[in-house]
């Protein structure tokens, strides 16, 4: 599509609306893509005259909609049209509880997400796979456009600079994951050990991520019911085959004995019943309990008897459940060592204020990545002429080199072309500076004119 174009967000968060709200704005997949078909070419009144692209980005606490549209057009005509084609409600990316940003603002803005200042967690990073998500599905059914193509490589890598430059993403600030980071202190090798998660809840289940992310040697999950016991390993157990395997490895059974490993080192994951608790117990070195249990599940004699089987070895309990599963007296066991809310949180606060104090250095650099696309914006009208005069002096140059490869030796002809090369490159940033140089939208205009006049295929010598 020929013209300038805007770029725009329209965004539904936890920062600004509730989860019913949230809720209602959620896209599926396949709505997303419904959603980026509406405002393709001919459809929704998105045609090519209006809407260039959209990328939605929908997540459990925010959905956003990413716009290119051209200049002049109104972004939120277009985002309405395409909202009423595939049912959705029209008004909830438009009311109050909705943020708008537009241009810079709007590009920002998603720098900031994919660096994980926005995120609910300040510097998590699973907010980047999620933006990459989005990307990836809307560059295989409609391309973006260039703006947002940029945008979001421009977002990614100001991401990656963030996490890399600075220790935003760095220290436990979430209480499950405080309580693994704890746990791994326990041990000089986690990859030994195994660890017993009681209650299968979502705590519970983000606990044992981290657990397995951070390499335990085993994980057991007990649970009330042990069907959903059973089917968070099994969940868990899948997930690691995922991770372990990579994208490459068949899944069928027919496995070769690399993957017969992984499939082992899943296996690792098991799921017992509520009656085998006090066993599960003896066979862990770190118990994380997270139940919605009324009162203590895990009373002293079950620990006491657990222990006796531990030949001396210490048991490592967390309890980061409300109300506490762990009975105070279960403290005074020996061998125990218990610890509950009140030192997860302590840890959790401390990297809290650690990552805060890289809020400024992450501004810095996302500041850096915002002008560098300013530039590039500002440089947008620009380069299908420059591309076309670049075009038009390479084409000079071959031939004046194969004149030369004619006459006198390859080496001869391979210091001409290099020659010339720097030539080219030295014309064309001469040019560039001259065009940016204008001193408005109309000289620049009669500039870029006066150069394709210059170099016009209808003008050139055909020898």
């Amino acid at each position: 599509m020929n013209g300038a174009t805007s770029l725009h967000v329209r965004s539904i968060s936890h920062r600004t609306a509730p989860t019913a709200v949230r809720e209602r704005a959620h896209l599926t997949e396949a709505r997303a893509v419904e959603l980026m078909d509406a405002l393709s070419a001919g459809s929704a009144g998105g045609d090519e005259a209006t809407c260039v692209s959209v990328i939605p980005v929908s997540t459990c606490n925010r959905t956003e909609i990413y716009l290119e549209v051209r200049e002049g057009t109104d972004p939120d005509a277009v985002l309405r049209a395409g909202l009423q084609a595939i049912g959705a409600d029209t008004e909830l990316f438009f009311g109050e509880h909705a943020l708008r940003l537009d241009g810079l603002r709007a590009i920002a803005h998603l720098y900031r997400l994919a660096a994980g200042m926005e995120s609910l967690m300040l510097g998590e990073p699973q907010i980047t796979a999620q933006l990459k998500d989005a990307y990836r599905l809307a560059r295989a059914h409609h391309e973006p456009g260039p703006g947002l193509l940029r945008a979001f490589q421009g977002a990614f890598r100001a991401g990656k600079r963030v996490r890399t430059e600075t220790r935003i993403s760095t220290g436990a600030v979430s209480v499950a994951f405080a309580a693994v980071e704890l746990a791994r202190k326990f041990f000089e090798r986690f990859d030994r050990h195994g660890a017993l998660l009681v209650g299968a809840g979502e705590t519970g289940a983000l606990a044992a991520r981290h657990f397995l992310q951070h390499g335990i040697g085993r994980l057991t999950v007990v649970n009330r019911s042990f069907e959903r016991a059973d089917a968070l390993a099994a969940m868990l157990r899948e997930e690691q085959l995922r991770a372990l395997a990579g994208p490459d490895t068949p899944g069928n059974d027919d496995r070769p004995a690399g993957d017969r490993r992984l499939q082992a080192r899943s296996d690792r994951i098991v799921a017992r019943p509520w009656e085998e608790l006090g066993d599960a117990i003896a066979g862990a070195d770190v118990v994380l309990s997270t139940t919605g249990a009324t009162e203590p599940v895990i009373l002293p004699p079950m620990v006491q008897s657990a222990v006796h089987g531990r030949h001396g070895q210490p048991l490592f309990m967390l309890d980061i459940a409300v109300p506490r599963d762990i009975h105070p007296d279960v403290a005074h066991v020996a061998n125990v060592f218990v610890f509950g809310l009140e030192d997860l949180d302590e840890i959790v606060q401390v990297n809290l204020a650690a990552r805060r104090s890289q809020i400024p250095h992450a501004e810095r650099l996302i500041d850096e990545e915002i002008e560098e696309f300013r530039r590039w914006l500002d440089d947008i009208d620009l380069r299908p002429t420059v591309a076309e005069f670049r075009a038009y002096l390479e084409d000079l140059k071959d031939k004046q080199v194969g004149f030369v490869r004619k006459k006198h030796s390859p080496e001869m002809a391979a210091e001409v072309d290099k020659s010339l090369q720097q030539f080219i490159k030295k014309v064309l940033g001469r040019s560039m500076s001259t065009l940016r140089a204008a001193e408005t939208p109309e000289e620049r205009r009669r500039q870029l004119e006066t150069l394709r006049t210059i170099f016009s295929a209808e003008e050139r010598d055909p020898d």
